[in-house]
């Protein structure tokens, strides 16, 4: 004897309706698990960019160890559950059971290794599923115990509770000889199933049980203090074990005129009137809807006979799912975590108050909406995760957080959004910026009552820091504009310059070294006098006079020596744009013999790959020709317009790759010579750009010229306005045909 007491068997009756269930639970489980298997071969088929080549070996080898696999995994976990079902343990000899395995596998854990993210997921899943579901759990458990003539089972003890879920994938999984990632997708495609389903499980079989006579009127009975007499007495029937339900709970028309009272009393201030018109939408969408879905009709119509909960019995029971940590993937889901959690402390019948329902609504719009607009690998995507619970709280707590763009909440999920941003550069988002954001989070966190005057604090902290960036933004900016304008002014002198030679040359062609040297060296000398003293100036006219000699010399059929002042003008000059000593009298030299001296071939030769290599002032300025050749396209020509039309600064999104656009400032345009200035959020120079470049990509659809530098919660706020407006609109068109029919 193990001292352990052994369950009582179970009756033949009782066989015969689990093994009914049985059936019905393993045809539900096959289909979804062949299910798993697919959506787990889809994600495992996408392959990462630069992937390690073991890595990609790996997930190759997995992928076909899943396709050969899948018949043995699906068999080995309805073999573990049909087992569970075979032999169904009470909670008490199951937890005695666990306590033993998990003093006998006691081991440092390594909260990294691939096995404890298993298990983490897997615990929190099963956490869900119980929060969820813990209703219907826990009828289940009801009528398990009534069949195995035991207590109530607890959810870790049901053969369908998440526990065996768990248990049973881990078990299966064993048989496809996966690699750690493949591992980990399968077991979140199967979290991610079971989310979806298992509450379709449980109603089925609860419904399964009821039908098969085990307690068929069995209902859920709030907890009263202080207790008086039993509500209800256990009658067991030797031969069909059915249990007779206790008492129900009391029709809603005999809730006492206190509790009425009560709930009028803990309904929020009067409306602000904006808000009241977000909610005529929302009842009009809502209309919409019902026609499009008739069964969300008749659930609607049966919450309205449910006992609506106290604005503060909302506001509290979010703030108690902020201090225990829960997690769900959007407002919906909270929601109904919410009133899982009501309807086990109040009974069935509760529901969300008008207003109420109204804000978990809107914001389950307006958050969705938002994560769209969410880059999910960036930092601010994360931060976002960690404000969503206090959000809800916010938004459920106060209606202005929906029509006052000034409250400290949106305030703070505005620029928090902007830090996620699927747009957003990597050199946008610096350590001092994304300091001041985690620090706001971390804030707003630490606060577990969610009070408004911590995020108040919190987004003054933030805005101030911000306000702070700003500053620095702007002063960089200014600096990156200033030189921008001496570039310009650079471009300018170049071209100039250029039309001199131009005019000079007279459509000559000059000897090679001539030609490179005055194209190169000179053309630098002549931008360098435009730029100090203008072509009107002295120092301009003398250059253009030896630029002249320089030409006349080097096109001479007979050796034409410069004049002696061209000679001083010429060493001087090269000297100003960077040319030493003895390379400008070399130059001068090769120059004043021209194209006859066979001595000075060596020279040459040595000089003309120097005057090639060399850098040159504003060369990378876009050219007139160039640009003008672009304009002659009308669509570039409109774009161009557009362009020199716009307020400066403007803010310019690049969509050359549509999941991962770029938002650019257009800080500055150059009248004379086309050059434009694109910024980071830091005011740092980015890529260079022309106008006409610009002008091109609009017209090519690769860029477009936004109207301002909305933020992804704003942007998000706005569609979802714009998504209430046609469905309202169609409802008023609906109920007009509806009136011209009755007609």
């Amino acid at each position: 004897m193990d001292g352990k007491a052994a369950s009582p068997p179970l009756s033949r009756r009782a066989r015969s309706v689990l093994d009914h269930l049985h059936v019905e639970v393993h045809a539900w489980l096959d289909y979804r698990l062949q299910r798993v298997v697919e959506s787990t071969e889809i994600a495992l088929t996408e392959r990462v960019t630069n992937e390690d080549p073991a890595l990609e070996a790996a997930r190759l080898v997995s992928l076909r160890n899943l396709g050969t696999g899948s018949p043995a995994f699906v068999q080995r976990f309805l073999a573990h559950v049909e087992r569970a079902f075979q032999s169904p343990r009470s909670s008490a000899a199951q937890e005695a059971d666990d306590l033993v395995r998990a003093f006998a596998t006691l081991s440092l854990k390594d909260e990294d290794s691939d096995a404890a993210l298993e298990t983490e997921l897997m615990e929190s899943t099963a956490n869900r599923l119980v929060l969820r579901n813990g209703l219907a759990l826990q009828l289940l458990g009801q009528r398990f115990g009534v069949l195995a003539r035991t207590p109530a089972f607890e959810p870790e003890s049901l053969p369908l509770g998440p526990t065996v879920l768990r248990e049973g994938l881990v078990d299966a999984a064993e048989a496809l000889d996966l690699s750690p990632p493949a591992r980990m997708q399968l077991f979140q495609q199967f979290c991610k199933a079971m989310i979806d389903a298992y509450p379709s499980l449980l109603d089925d079989c609860n419904t399964n049980l009821a039908h098969s006579g085990i307690l068929p009127f069995l209902s859920f009975v709030p907890m009263r203090r202080p207790p008086a007499t039993s509500s209800g007495s256990w009658v067991t029937d030797e031969e069909t074990n059915v249990l007779a339900a206790p008492v129900p709970p009391p029709a809603i028309e005999d809730i006492t005129a206190k509790t009425v009272a009560r709930v009028r009393s803990a309904q929020r201030a009067p409306i602000d009137a904006s808000f009241a018109t977000l909610q005529s939408l929302l009842q009009r969408r809502r209309a919409v809807l019902a026609k499009l879905r008739p069964s969300s009709q008749a659930t609607a119509e049966r919450e309205k006979t449910f006992t609506p909960l106290a604005h503060e019995d909302v506001v509290d029971a979010l703030k108690r799912l902020r201090a225990s940590n829960t997690r769900a993937e959007n407002v919906q889901e909270y929601r109904q975590i919410l009133l899982a959690q009501a309807r086990q402390q109040h009974g069935r019948g509760v529901a969300l108050s008008e207003s109420d329902e109204d804000s978990f609504d809107l914001l389950a719009l307006f958050l969705a909406q938002l994560k769209k607009g969410l880059r999910r690998t960036s930092p601010g995507h994360a931060l976002m995760d960690k404000l969503f619970l206090p959000m809800v709280l916010s938004a459920v707590r106060d209606p202005n957080f929906f029509t006052d763009g000034k409250h400290p909440a949106r305030e703070l999920l505005d620029a928090v959004s902007l830090s996620g941003a699927r747009w957003l550069a990597e050199d946008d988002l610096d350590s001092q910026w994304l300091g001041l954001l985690q620090r706001a989070v971390a804030s707003v966190q630490n606060d577990r009552e969610g009070s408004p005057e911590s995020i108040a604090e919190s987004n003054r902290t933030l805005q101030s820091g911000l306000q702070t960036l700003l500053r620095k933004a702007e002063m960089a900016e200014r600096r990156q504009v200033d030189a921008a304008r001496g570039r310009e002014r650079l471009a300018i002198a170049r071209m100039c310059a250029g039309d001199a030679i131009t005019a000079l040359l007279d459509g000559r062609t000059l000897p090679e070294f001539h030609d490179v040297f005055i194209h190169h060296a000179w053309a630098d000398v002549l931008s360098l006098a435009y730029l100090r003293s203008g072509d009107e100036s002295d120092a301009w006219r003398d250059l253009l006079e030896s630029t002249r000699n320089i030409i006349e010399t080097g096109l001479a059929s007979i050796p034409n020596s410069l004049p002696n002042a061209s000679l001083a003008r010429i060493s001087a000059a090269l000297a100003q744009v960077g040319y030493h000593d003895e390379e400008a009298a070399a130059i001068s030299r090769v120059l004043n013999a021209g194209s006859h001296a066979g001595e000075l071939d060596s020279d040459r030769a040595q000089l003309l790959g120097k005057l090639g290599s060399r850098a040159r002032l504003g060369e990378d300025s876009l050219s007139r020709s160039e640009e003008e050749q672009d304009l002659q396209h009308p669509a570039v020509q409109q774009a161009y317009d557009r362009l020199r039309n716009a307020e400066m600064p403007a803010w310019i999104e690049f969509t050359n790759d549509p999941e991962h656009p770029l938002r650019r400032r257009l800080a500055w345009i150059g009248e004379a010579s086309g050059q434009a200035l694109l910024v980071n959020r830091r005011g740092m120079r980015a890529e260079d750009a022309t106008l006409v470049g610009l002008a091109r990509k609009l017209a090519t659809g690769d860029a477009q010229l936004l109207e301002g530098d909305v933020t992804p919660a704003k942007s998000a706020w706005e569609s979802t306005l714009e998504g209430l407006q046609p469905l309202a609109h169609g409802h008023d068109k609906a109920q007009g045909e509806d009136m011209n029919d009755g007609h």
